[in-house]
């Protein structure tokens, strides 16, 4: 489980924001979730150690709903 983050959702794009640990260092953390087309989303997470100055981007997906088959 990760630490609690605070945000949300804006015009369809979401940002959220947190206090982690890395290495014994109290970090910030921001997640966002931002639309690409009719059922994709981008999903990112960046991790700052400078107060939310500068962030360093360590992971991203991109995830796609896809419709399931018809039952026969």
């Amino acid at each position: 489980m990760t630490a609690p983050v605070i945000g949300g959702f804006k015009n369809g794009r979401g940002e959220f924001y947190g206090q982690d640990s890395l290495d014994e260092r109290a970090i910030f953390v921001r997640f966002v979730v931002s639309p690409l087309g009719a059922g994709s989303y981008r999903f990112e997470q960046s991790f700052s150690d400078d107060g939310g100055k500068t962030w360093e981007t360590n992971w991203i997906a991109v995830d796609t709903r896809v419709e399931p088959a018809p039952k026969s």
